[in-house]
């Protein structure tokens, strides 16, 4: 009912917060948040601004500052184009503050063009979540980390099927280090041609040096002709020792 949204992920370093002791043996930390998204032109088009106390038991306590923690927005969104996000989060008691940006293209989906999602990141070896896991976006050498994505606006043929090829590639650098082979996606158990669920997996193997690396995805659809046939996305990521 609500308009289209960005739904945006920020991974907090628990260790730089001050935590105070609460009367229960519970820890207590204050933070403010404010998110910002600029357009092509440089000027603010939406802000959140949200405060909140943080009060965790001792163990709860203990895994955030071995492992941080999440927190996760809707940020709306007026209309399809590219922005700039910002988001600052500033530590009441302790007077720290942090950031961090990215830049984001929404697409127009009513346009009916061959879109993907953004990539959803996962380590497949460690138990973790999805959402850390896409938040930090790193994973250690000789992990497999897996990544999701949705495909959006593909075109049927006469038995309202979809004939989709995808294929990754990774870089480091600006150098290719790996060229995927293109493979058909499968349909089996897809429930919407037009918003098609998409995964795969990534051996981090012995060529894969530590530091950042850009994974990108293809997505071909067999069914058009000309350039709208193709659509990619990125995701950064980084592999640590």
């Amino acid at each position: 009912k609500t308009d289209a949204f960005v739904r945006s992920l920020l991974h907090i370093d628990a260790k730089d917060l001050k935590f105070t002791d609460e009367k229960d043996g519970s820890k207590k930390a204050v933070i403010d948040v404010l998110a910002m998204s600029f357009g092509d032109n440089g000027q603010i088009v939406d802000q959140l601004a949200k405060s909140y106390s943080i009060i965790l038991k001792p163990e709860a306590y203990r895994k955030a500052i071995a492992d941080g923690f999440v927190y996760q927005f809707a940020f709306p969104v007026k209309k399809p184009g590219a922005y700039q996000y910002r988001v600052a989060i500033r530590d009441m008691q302790g007077g720290k503050v942090g950031s961090a940006s990215q830049f984001i293209e929404v697409p127009n989906l009513k346009k009916n063009r061959l879109s993907v999602s953004s990539i959803v990141l996962e380590n497949l070896t460690q138990r973790s979540s999805a959402l850390s896991d896409t938040a930090l976006r790193r994973v250690k050498a000789g992990s497999l980390l897996g990544y999701n994505y949705v495909i959006y606006n593909t075109k049927l043929n006469s038995s309202k099927q979809a004939q989709v090829q995808t294929k990754i590639r990774v870089f480091r650098d600006g150098q290719l280090v790996l060229d995927g082979k293109q493979k058909p996606l499968t349909l089996r158990g897809q429930t919407d041609m037009r918003h098609l669920k998409a995964r795969g997996g990534l051996e981090i193997g012995d060529k894969f040096m530590s530091g950042d690396y850009i994974l990108q995805v293809i997505v071909t659809d067999e069914l058009v002709n000309g350039k709208q046939k193709l659509a990619t996305q990125f995701v950064q990521f980084e592999i640590v020792e």
